[in-house]
């Protein structure tokens, strides 16, 4: 295919040494190669850079790629700013440092985004864990009050790497569409709510192109309490922005279906069991837990919950499947 249409590949990293080689590898073989490579060092402790330049060299594409160097850790969200600030493609693509991609993961993203004029093409992606591998497909329609549920409701998975965006959505908004560098938020879900409102057309490739690695023990996560309540920071920008926009009732039962589903640890998850928190959280959507599916002991639970018959859930605990 004619290769006019100009790519930014976007990568933080801090580290990932172990990982990076992988991946910037995958990167500078795509069978497209209207690339450029923005790489944010985020002050990292480790040899990363080092692997990267290593690559470089290796690949020879030294003059399609810009490193910009954080003399401090800033975090994740700044640095994808200014992955976002220094980007000059028609397009762009963020990569997890230690995740990689499909040889031709780009064009076929460029080839179904030119083919639907669309501002964002997805594809699917793959869970790669130590010992075997789990694909995971992404739907994507032309319906755009479709996609605003998906991405709500996160059957479309709420985060950046496995999209092909149009440039224009976040330079046309930039003082609206940006990452939030607060720590106590997790502020993709935020930015893809923001880039599907903006979308005016949308493309997919039926494939699931981008390897996710979860054996790296650097991200490993664990539910908490702490995790829930980021988790609901970001919901709640959410409402206030489509609020803003005028859509917040075309998306409402999904963000509502979002808002139980995020809190559903404070019920079910002993590491951050809290009834409280629970009933104070989100109570607007006690109601959608009927409506999703759920065992049946797990309806009685949230019922209980929600009524002011809630203490007595401690005792009755060991009694109800919380499958």
């Amino acid at each position: 295919m004619e290769q006019k249409v100009k790519v930014s590949i976007l990568v933080p990293f801090y580290n990932v040494e172990k990982y990076v080689g992988r991946c910037v590898e995958s990167l500078f073989t795509q069978t497209y190669k209207n690339i450029e490579y923005v790489f944010v060092n985020d002050c990292t402790p480790d040899k990363s850079m080092d692997v990267i330049n290593e690559y470089i060299i290796k690949y020879g594409v030294s003059e399609q790629c810009k490193i910009i160097v954080h003399e401090e850790n800033k975090g994740i969200s700044v640095s994808r700013n200014d992955c976002l600030d220094n980007m000059t493609g028609d397009y762009f693509l963020f990569i997890d440092s230690d995740d990689y991609i499909d040889r031709d993961m780009v064009e076929l993203l460029v080839e179904a985004a030119l083919k639907e004029n669309a501002d964002i093409s997805g594809c699917g992606y793959i869970e790669e864990y130590a010992d075997h591998s789990v694909e995971c497909p992404q739907k994507y329609t032309n319906d755009h009050d479709e996609m605003m549920r998906a991405i709500t409701l996160l059957t479309i998975k709420g985060v950046m790497w496995k999209l092909l965006v149009r440039s224009t959505i976040v330079t046309d908004h930039k003082d609206e569409v940006r990452f939030i560098p607060d720590r106590n938020m997790v502020d993709d879900y935020l930015f893809c709510c923001q880039l599907f409102y903006y979308a005016h057309r949308f493309a997919g490739v039926d494939r699931c192109m981008y390897h996710w690695i979860q054996y790296n023990p650097n991200n490993y996560t664990h539910t908490t309490v702490f995790a829930v309540e980021s988790q609901a920071a970001a919901i709640r920008m959410v409402e206030e922005f489509y609020r803003g926009k005028g859509v917040f009732e075309v998306v409402e039962n999904e963000l509502n279906q979002r808002k139980f589903i995020s809190k559903l640890p404070l019920l079910l998850d002993k590491n951050c069991l809290s009834v409280e928190k629970w009933r104070n959280l989100f109570p607007e959507s006690n109601a959608v837990g009927s409506q999703l599916y759920f065992s049946v002991g797990n309806k009685i639970l949230f019922r209980i919950a929600s009524s002011p018959f809630y203490w007595i859930l401690p005792l009755i605990y060991p009694f109800i499947s919380r499958k």
